[in-house]
């Protein structure tokens, strides 16, 4: 009987630990904000409390209470991910259905007619997909091209078929001379 009464407490011990872990994650994402967490600070000292008490007080072995106490101690250290905002989400472009994901274009339009292999028909295709700028172009990266590409339909490779971000740099760039030396004239 006496068995069961030790594992009951053991596991009310572990149920009770989990609870402080969970508000001290509650109170230190507030606290983060200020650089400190005084919740943290307590579930440090409150683990090796719990640690004390279950080797002095209840008679639990030793290196269970220091299991539990470390148990304690990494709950409080790292939230789980699921709780942890990746860097990445808040800066990854959202996309609407049957749109890229790629960054929005921010400013005035500019005249995507002005690269060459850029057809009326192509401008207005990369104007519903949220294309307008030589800047936005111009900062495409390999997944970039890859994402927009699929959404060419008989376009398609037409970017680096063209050149498309090496002239969208020097039109972003207002290098006119330099786009004409390499591309012809406007």
């Amino acid at each position: 009987m006496e068995q069961y009464h030790s594992i009951f407490l053991i596991v009310a011990i572990v149920v009770i630990i989990a609870m402080i872990a969970l508000w001290a994650l509650a109170g230190s994402s507030a606290g983060a904000a200020n650089g400190h967490s005084a919740a943290g600070d307590a579930l440090d000292d409150s683990a090796e409390e719990i640690a004390a008490v279950l080797t002095e007080e209840k008679g639990v072995d030793g290196e269970l209470a220091e299991k539990i106490a470390a148990t304690e101690r990494e709950l409080h250290a790292a939230p789980p991910a699921s709780l942890a905002p990746a860097p990445e989400a808040a800066q990854a472009p959202v996309a609407e259905p049957g749109k890229p994901r790629i960054a929005a274009a921010v400013g005035a339009p500019d005249d995507l007619r002005k690269i060459k292999g850029v057809g009326p028909k192509l401008n207005a295709l990369l104007g519903e997909m949220g294309v307008a700028r030589y800047d936005q172009i111009a900062a495409w990266t390999d997944s970039d091209i890859a994402e927009v590409d699929q959404y060419l339909g008989t376009f398609k490779g037409r970017i680096e078929r063209d050149g498309w971000i090496e002239q969208a740099r020097l039109l972003a760039a207002d290098d006119i001379a330099g786009f004409e030396e390499k591309f012809g004239k406007l």
